[in-house]
């Protein structure tokens, strides 16, 4: 299964422990960066089970983007 950056409207093929391409991770504050970083369990990506605090941190990163690019209604 291909797994594709999670900005809304990027379909950039990325590694599967990535959360988006990085364009689009350049877009996010560093202060988000590093939350979701510190929030990353390795191999989440293969047992598709990730916590609550990573998935919180994923959302406002992509939501972040999302108001930047003016897609906030996707």
């Amino acid at each position: 299964m291909k797994h594709k950056c999670h900005a809304r409207g990027c379909d950039v093929a990325v590694l599967p422990r990535l959360l988006m391409c990085l364009r689009h991770w350049r877009m996010v504050p560093r202060p988000l960066q590093r939350q979701v970083w510190a929030t990353y369990r390795p191999g989440q990506e293969v047992d598709k089970e990730p916590t609550g605090v990573y998935l919180a941190a994923a959302k406002a990163a992509i939501a972040s983007v999302a108001e930047k690019e003016g897609r906030i209604d996707e």
